[in-house]
């Protein structure tokens, strides 16, 4: 049996914790996030399709910066190195899609 000696076994579990932490996380933040280029730079990339992100629904003002994380995260899940921008839709006053087109430079 383990003795519980000045939180020790409180530590421990934290320690799990953090470590349990780290593996759920770490892969998410080590997607390499696509430099955002003009159609010029990736003219001899792959090209992997368009990708769309939507500012969501709600009132945003500043509906375009959300727009574009959203396809950017779609663009780093398919494992894009380069993003071209084709354009930006307002609906409405505070929503938004953005569209773009996807490469992988890395070939």
């Amino acid at each position: 049996m383990r003795k519980i000696r000045n939180g020790s076994f409180q530590g421990d579990k934290i320690l799990r914790l953090i470590v349990l932490l780290f593996i759920i996380v770490e892969p998410i933040l080590s997607l390499a996030k696509p430099d955002e280029v003009e159609e010029q730079a990736v003219q001899h990339c792959q090209y992997l399709r368009n990708v769309e992100g939507s500012s969501g629904y709600g009132k945003n003002f500043n509906w375009m910066p959300l727009a574009k994380h959203s396809a950017l995260t779609k663009a780093e899940k398919i494992g894009a190195s380069h993003v071209v921008w084709e354009k930006f839709s307002p609906i409405g006053a505070f929503n938004g899609i953005a569209e773009a087109k996807v490469y992988n430079c890395s070939s």
